[in-house]
């Protein structure tokens, strides 16, 4: 695998560096047509060369984060949604695990991908059903820029935190290569109080190390100024042992994750026509060990998947844009009595217009073809109003669904055949305002979902997934932002507020203690507020969250206590602000209050803890 990288960068950079041709970029559409129209609601989410997606997640929206410490598990609740109701894309492609339906955040890094966006409710169908919270979307792209630009980073820390890297981009007008290598390890074993045992006492985390490493390689080729080609490249491995839980001794656990991304993709774009093309080869690997109950458990997943994706400017206010995706996917687990396979086939149509530069609508449909599961065409549509200047009122709505996972219906014993798929309504009604004293903007939204597919105990003597629950979500997402120029300082400030309630409005079990009740491990409330201060060339970054009580139990009468854990952050640039070459050296200090808390139930998090960054940037 190192040496298919090291091959693949040097022939894409001898190429690059003996290349002159002066053509436009293309790829700024690539990136269009794998997102919603602009009358949906969008959140861009910058990266900074930051580390793994659920840091970036957690301090630029109000998503509610569960995670069980650093490096280990770590998911996502949208609009209370559970995790796997969040589909996660790569370049276009919907990369969640078809065997768990989810991905493991903690181990998906951003620092080798250009752009994170953020799809709410409606928005997430332009690439797959699924999203019934929304989805998160990754993106590659050239910028044809000449020259060498090389970035190496280098973090360490409490906990044995060590984190290393390096990113090098190579190009001109027609060719671009981009390389990179993310090493990541901690040893993870902080100190904490344990309130279990008969005499709480402090004691330090065990078998909780944890070992990651990243490799990413991507080649661009401008062919003429209408055609673009490019390959893309991902592969992560890690290695992680997993603690458990309070006043357990040590079971020995640890966990192997393997994920290659790969596609290549070929665009063409005209006057009033864009069209993409990508096949992708998509692989996964886990291996789960606990040695005390003599368990290995392996999954492995390959997927090889094809999109066409087109967008027609009919006039400059009406355009149409649709996509047809085939996709194959193998499972093998040591929890299936055989291996399974899935075809996954889908249809899109989407119609914009925009009505004198004030109202814009889109009218848009989805159709899947799934093996042995029947699908419903699901519409959506949506529209925004820039009534005034500086203001817009949006909306949307659409029918979703999610299918059941591998496991879901396939795992021995429990796997349930006749399992239907999860659907429903989501929907949302906005406002949003940009002017010199303020951005603010609030969302209201709302979700029913039928068919919730949850696992409990059956007849049988094991645990079985049943369609038992419609469950209800609505709530408010309110977002503030001001920035302020004090004669040499610069002051930013931002703020974001999300009101959730979801509960079980109603089940098929007889005394179903959950019935009218908030769903666990979803917070009613969730803040933060992020300070950015800027004098000459330093920089101090003050971040603080609030994360309101959660319930642990489906009735409701057991809860974890609300956690605000804050985080500061002072970088000091240490050459000219124009230089080609910079250098940066940082200190982060996680957990500034030093509080203990849990996020989930007898898991718990770290306190105080200190880190020291030293960032490297060369332009040639």
């Amino acid at each position: 695998m190192k040496s298919f990288f090291t091959l693949l960068f040097i022939f894409s950079s001898f190429i690059i560096l003996g290349q002159n041709d002066t053509l436009p970029e293309v790829q700024v559409e690539a990136s269009k047509i794998n997102s919603p129209s602009k009358t949906y609601k969008i959140i861009e989410i910058p990266i900074n060369n930051s580390g793994n997606l659920s840091a970036v997640l957690k301090k630029n929206s109000s998503l509610y984060l569960k995670s069980y410490g650093i490096g280990s598990l770590t998911s996502v609740s949208i609009r209370g949604a559970n995790a796997s109701q969040t589909q996660l894309v790569w370049n276009g492609f919907t990369i969640n695990s078809p065997t768990l339906g989810q991905n493991d955040l903690a181990i998906s890094s951003v620092s080798l991908v250009d752009n994170v966006a953020l799809h709410l409710g409606a928005s997430s169908l332009v690439n797959s059903s699924g999203g019934l919270g929304g989805a998160i979307q990754l993106t590659n792209k050239a910028d044809f820029k000449k020259g060498v630009n090389l970035f190496v980073s280098k973090e360490m820390g409490s906990f044995g935190i060590d984190n290393t890297l390096l990113k090098v981009k190579i190009g001109n007008e027609k060719w671009q290569s981009f390389s990179g290598i993310s090493k990541k390890h901690a040893d993870n074993d902080f100190k904490y109080r344990d309130f279990l045992k008969n005499e709480p006492a402090i004691v330090r985390q065990q078998n909780s190390k944890s070992d990651q490493i990243e490799f990413s390689q991507n080649v661009y080729y401008n062919h003429s100024t209408k055609h673009q080609l490019s390959l893309k490249s991902n592969f992560v491995a890690s290695q992680r042992y997993l603690p458990s839980i309070m006043g357990v001794k040590t079971r020995g656990q640890h966990q192997e994750d393997k994920a290659l991304k790969s596609m290549l993709d070929w665009s063409y774009k005209s006057t009033n026509y864009f069209q993409q093309m990508a096949v992708g080869y998509f692989y996964d690997y886990l291996n789960y060990i606990d040695t005390a109950s003599a368990i290995d458990s392996k999954v492995s997943t390959n997927s090889i998947k094809y999109y066409y994706k087109g967008k027609y400017y009919i006039t400059d206010d009406i355009q149409l844009k649709g996509s047809v995706n085939v996709s194959k996917i193998e499972a093998k687990s040591t929890g299936f009595d055989s291996d399974k396979n899935q075809f996954r086939n889908a249809i899109f149509l989407e119609y914009q217009q925009s009505i004198k530069e004030k109202l814009s609508y889109t009218l848009a449909f989805r159709k899947e073809i799934i093996t042995n599961i029947s699908t419903p065409v699901i519409p959506s549509v949506a529209f925004k109003w820039n009534k005034w200047k500086r203001s817009s009122v949006f909306a949307s709505a659409a029918k979703n669904y999610r299918t059941p996972t591998f496991n879901d219906l396939y795992w021995n014993p429990g796997g349930n055949i006749d399992l239907l798929p999860e659907d429903g309504l989501i929907s949302e009604l906005g406002f949003e305002n940009k002017n010199k004293l303020i951005d603010f903007e609030i969302t209201a939204y709302y979700s029913l979902i039928n068919n919730w597919i949850q696992w409990l105990p059956s007849d049988k003597g094991y645990w079985q997934p049943q369609n038992i629950k419609k469950v209800e979500s609505k709530g408010i997402e309110l977002s503030l932002a001001k920035t302020l120029n004090l004669k040499k300082v610069k002051l930013k400030i931002k703020s974001n507020y999300n009101l959730v309630l979801s509960t079980n409005k109603s089940t098929t079990v007889n005394n179903d203690a959950s019935l009218g009740k908030q769903l666990i491990y979803v917070p009613k409330n969730v803040a933060n507020i992020h300070l950015d201060l800027t004098y000459k060339k330093v920089s101090l970054n003050y971040f603080q969250t609030y994360n309101g009580s959660v319930f642990i139990d489906a009735s409701n009468k057991t809860y974890m206590p609300y956690f605000a854990p804050a985080s500061l952050n002072l970088n000091w640039q240490l050459t000219k602000n124009k230089a080609k070459n910079t250098t940066n050296l940082g200190v982060k200090i996680e957990n500034l209050y030093n509080e203990e808390y849990q996020i989930m139930a007898n898991r718990p998090m770290p306190g105080r803890y200190f880190m020291i960054v030293l960032k490297i940037e060369s332009k040639r």
